[in-house]
């Protein structure tokens, strides 16, 4: 509890510095407040969550995804932030999994990255199962091993959870940006994808104070 008052004060604190700075976000324009909330995964000291819904297939997403790691190297512990792959129909379903499966096991972002570039520099298909239960042996696993994992309960459970999200985000495409579960950025009047990560990052600041 002390932990997360602590993180709340110096949101505060940077907040109000910063305010003077940084363009007032305003509802309608710069973002749209959903009508139900998501559900959010931030706990703890944690005061607020960032979440990025992305498909692998998304050549946005791939440019975008060297501007979501500046942002990772900047932005303070107690704001999350959450790859959502988006779950719009079942052809996405592999590359649903094959994300949750990067998670399961601790694969990181050189596995993140890994696909990306299969995709987007390669040029491989990258559509099936066991499309990526071949390219997941580069990580010293089987096929076998791999679609075990994709179809474990846990697995199965994230995907569940992913195609919640996505029907419930009010997005049209990837990347998209949702701030604390209810605030979709419109990345066009922010500046872009990499401006709305920030934009999502002062809405947070501005909960956190009224917290």
């Amino acid at each position: 509890m002390l932990k997360r008052s602590v993180s709340i004060l110096l949101l505060m604190l940077t907040a109000c510095l910063v305010q003077a700075a940084e363009p007032r976000f305003v509802d309608g324009t710069h973002f749209t407040t959903l009508a139900t909330p998501l559900k959010t995964s931030y706990r703890g000291a944690e005061v607020g969550e960032v979440m990025e819904f992305f498909s692998y297939s998304c050549i946005h997403c791939y440019n975008f995804e060297p501007a979501v790691q500046r942002f990772l190297a900047e932005k303070p512990d107690s704001i999350r932030y959450t790859y959502v792959p988006v779950m719009f129909n079942q052809r996405q379903a592999p590359e649903v999994r094959a994300y949750y499966v990067i998670e399961l096991l601790k694969l990181g972002t050189t596995a993140h990255q890994a696909i990306f570039n299969e995709i987007h520099q390669q040029r491989k298909a990258m559509r099936t199962d066991a499309q990526f239960a071949e390219f997941f042996t580069r990580f010293d696993m089987t096929e076998e091993d791999y679609l075990a994992h994709a179809y474990s309960f846990g697995v199965n459970a994230k995907v569940n959870t992913s195609i919640y999200l996505t029907g419930n985000s009010g997005i049209a495409g990837t990347p998209a940006i949702i701030a604390n579960g209810k605030y979709l950025i419109e990345s066009g009047a922010v500046g872009g994808n990499e401006q709305a990560l920030y934009a999502a990052k002062w809405l947070i600041e501005q909960d956190a104070l009224v917290q």
